[in-house]
């Protein structure tokens, strides 16, 4: 199976979607993405679960020290 990380593209929350699903709903702002995977960035691309939750903290960690 497939991971991604994403990006919302209404308010930049990173998040982790299945390369399957067609929809996620952001839970910043409570809108619903269409995974269109040619339009939403992707941040991150991993087979390993593991890996993509570590990406994932340590983007989150560098978007937090950025503000």
């Amino acid at each position: 199976m497939v991971w991604y990380i994403i990006m919302c593209p209404y308010c930049g929350l990173l998040q982790t979607v299945r390369a399957s699903q067609k929809t996620r709903k952001c839970f910043k702002c409570g809108k619903t993405v269409k995974l269109d995977y040619s339009k939403v960035r992707i941040v991150y691309k991993s087979d390993n679960i593991r890996d993509v939750n570590y990406i994932l903290l340590k983007l989150k960690e560098k978007q937090i020290m950025r503000k």
